[in-house]
């Protein structure tokens, strides 16, 4: 049984890949921003959603089994720990990558000296919460997300109503997802890259800091950099119409 995905609009391929412990009925909101241009793909990672588990939950198995189920070549958006993926699929097939965008999305999860991320013990906070008790941490991280946007509750309303459309992860894909944030270090893939990459931020981001964008610039020749004021984690969502110009702008000049 491959993995669960959903497709809409004309144009150019893009492929959106969801972030820890979501699916991909997260971008429901999003995706009427792209249609108009682009045809556009996103996916269940596995575990998640309506896709199954995979009995080898790693980041090179799990890029390996999206790279089957979508199309190809496609522009891909990865956000988060999709960013991950994106960059390991990239690597693993570069002719089937057209280009990449970060969105929120590092090498890198966990800070370093010289590089920015989230604390160790900060992150394993955060995911304990999401194991001990996964719908409430949900709602508690989509309210921290939308807190102080002019629309915070119709945008609550509509993104815990994508949410609750399908089942909740899989345990064993958390857990795997986590050792991936804990441990992956993709900055030397994404050095080597031959695809134009760009790396959209969130100004209010706490798990992904804005400071990125600089590390970013420093490790890949020609990466493009935005910083989008007052966006969350989660710009697609709080910042939709200026996240999908900039993902447009972006492929037209790729």
């Amino acid at each position: 049984m491959g993995l669960f995905i959903e497709t809409s609009g004309r144009g150019p391929e893009v492929v959106l890949i969801h972030g820890w412990g979501m699916h991909g009925g997260i971008w429901s909101g999003f995706v009427p921003w792209l249609t108009d241009r682009f045809r556009v793909t996103r996916i269940d990672l596995p575990g998640h959603g309506h896709s199954p588990m995979l009995a080898d939950w790693s980041l090179e198995t799990v890029a390996g089994a999206v790279l089957e189920a979508v199309p190809r070549p496609a522009h891909w958006v990865g956000w988060s720990l999709g960013a991950m993926v994106a960059l390991e699929a990239a690597r693993m097939a570069p002719g089937a990558v057209a280009s990449l965008t970060l969105l929120c999305g590092t090498p890198r999860f966990v800070a370093e000296p010289g590089w920015p991320g989230m604390e160790a013990v900060t992150l394993m906070r955060f995911a304990d919460g999401f194991l001990s008790d996964y719908e409430d941490a949900c709602r508690r991280f989509l309210a921290l997300q939308a807190w102080g946007m002019p629309n915070e509750r119709e945008l609550l309303r509509g993104v815990r109503s994508q949410l609750s459309g399908r089942p909740p992860p899989e345990r064993p894909a958390l857990l795997a997802g986590l050792e991936v944030l804990r441990h992956a270090d993709l900055r030397g893939v994404l050095r080597e890259l031959p695809q134009p990459v760009q790396a959209l931020l969130g100004r209010r981001d706490r798990l992904v800091p804005v400071e990125l964008g600089d590390a970013l610039a420093g490790l890949k020749t020609g990466l493009v950099s935005h910083r989008i004021d007052d966006a969350p984690h989660v710009p697609f969502l709080t910042h939709g119409e200026r996240t999908a110009r900039l993902i447009h702008e972006f492929i037209a000049s790729s």
